[in-house]
Parts: structure tokens; sequence; C-alpha cells
């Protein structure tokens, strides 16, 4: 039982339980234990604690905006048990939008949306894609297209938003397979995301904005338990954050700064 226990990792849906007081006390135990025991999971709690952020009001206008045909199908392939309960609970009402943002469709606006303190900061900046990767899975990028095409048009998108002309070969990476190049959107500042999909470490991204600082050396920070690095250019400022090891972020960091340097 001590082995099972010191293997155990709690879900982001028994996390919420748990913040509710909707768990027995043999997982409460269990959980506990988790929570003193690893540091990302504590970190998990920490931001889902601060789920008082108004979710339903979001998806709803979500819901008024995204493709009908599409929502039924997504809505007829959830479990029915969970579609039944009514009012929706607050862990009912995370597991429904985590299947929304898996297909893609709900967590850019949420993103959008988000209200967090020091908006111009760089730091806050790092902050709030630490804070929009933590809620990826390998799931999350597995099924999307992923064509030459696809990331051609994907990154015209990003030049016509953040100015930065990029070629689908110069944000290729060793291993990781690019899997898609977006725009978000904080405080009415640009910041492109192109997502890979690692083999072993799963969800990794590349992140640029305007530089408010000018050129900075790489650096590094830990967020959410995934490595940070980051840099900064004369006009750009960059981040790459995942769970690889620091050693390959900065492998991977330096041959993306060399390239944007041509």
């Amino acid at each position: 039982m001590t082995d099972q226990l010191s293997h155990y990792t709690p879900t982001d849906e028994q996390l919420v339980a748990f913040l509710d007081d909707e768990v027995d006390a043999e997982e409460r135990s269990r959980i506990e234990a988790a929570l003193a025991r690893d540091e990302a999971v504590a970190e998990r709690l920490e931001w889902l604690m601060r789920s008082d952020l108004p979710f339903q009001a979001a998806y709803g206008e979500l819901l008024k905006q995204a493709p009908q045909a599409r929502l039924e199908a997504m809505l007829h392939a959830l479990p029915t048990e969970k579609m039944a309960a009514a009012p929706m609970s607050r862990r009912s009402f995370l597991a429904v939008a985590a299947s929304f943002m898996v297909a893609g469709i709900a967590a850019d606006r949420l993103f959008q949306r988000w209200q967090t303190p020091a908006p111009s900061s760089e730091i806050s900046w790092r902050g709030l894609v630490a804070d929009y990767m933590a809620l990826y899975t390998a799931q999350t990028l597995e099924n999307l297209p992923s064509g030459d095409a696809d990331h051609r048009a994907q990154l015209q998108s990003v030049q016509q938003h953040l100015g930065l002309a990029l070629e689908p070969a110069q944000v290729q990476l060793p291993v990781a397979q690019l899997k898609r190049a977006q725009m978000l959107e904080y405080e009415h500042i640009p910041i492109a995301q192109i997502n890979y999909l690692d083999p072993q470490h799963g969800p990794l991204a590349l992140c640029i904005t305007h530089s408010k600082t000018g050129t900075r050396a790489m650096a590094q920070e830990v967020r959410h338990g995934m490595n940070v690095v980051f840099w900064s250019g004369p006009t750009y400022a960059y981040m790459l954050i995942g769970h690889n090891s620091v050693a390959e972020l900065n492998g991977m960091a330096d041959l993306l700064r060399q390239r944007f340097a041509s």
C-alpha cells in the first residue's frame, strides 16, 4: 500500500473534488500525501484554487460563437452521466471544458480573457504562458493537422499579427514534432505560440512577443513544474517551455536563436 501511495498522482478532476470537499476520507488522505510529496501536484492544486475566474461565462460566450454542428458532435461524444447532471458542478464543468480544450476550441479564447496583475511586464507574459501550457496534454496536440501547407498558413498569420516572417524550416526542432502555430492576445499584446509534441516529454511550446527590454542573454526558470528558457533580441522576446531537461531546452533555444538572427 505504501508503494502504491508513493506513485499516486491525482487527476485535475480529483483535485477539484478535493477542493470542493467531495472525496471520502481515504481519497483525501491519498491526495494530501501526494501534495506533501510532489511539488508539481501542489502547484497544480494552487492553480485550480484560482478557478474563481468566470470560466462558465467565458465558455458560454464561446458556445454561442462556435460551429453548431461541430459542438453537437462533441457533446454527443461526452459520457451521458456527465451531461445528465443539473445543475452542473464545478468538477463536471471543468471536465466538459477540458473536452473542448482537447478539440482546440476553447483554451485560446479563455487565455485571451485572462486577468492578472502587471500585464506589461516580461515576467507576467511568461507566467501567463506557463499557466496556459499547464492545461496541455499530449492529447491536446496529437490529432492536429500537421502538413507543411497548414503550418505555412499558420505562420503567415503570425507574420500578419506580430510582424515576424517565419518559415516552417526555421521553427522545426530535433525530435519534437511541429504541431501548430497560433496567435494569442493579452491586454492587446500579441503573443505567437508555436506548439510541438515531444514523443518522450509531451507538449512543448515556443512563444514570441515584442521585446520591451532589448537584447538579453538566455536564462532559465521553472514554472508549474516545467522548465523555461527565455531570451530576447532587439525586437522580439522568446521563451521555450516544456517538461524537457534544461540542457535539452538550452540546445533547442540556441538553435532557434541562431536561425532567427540569420
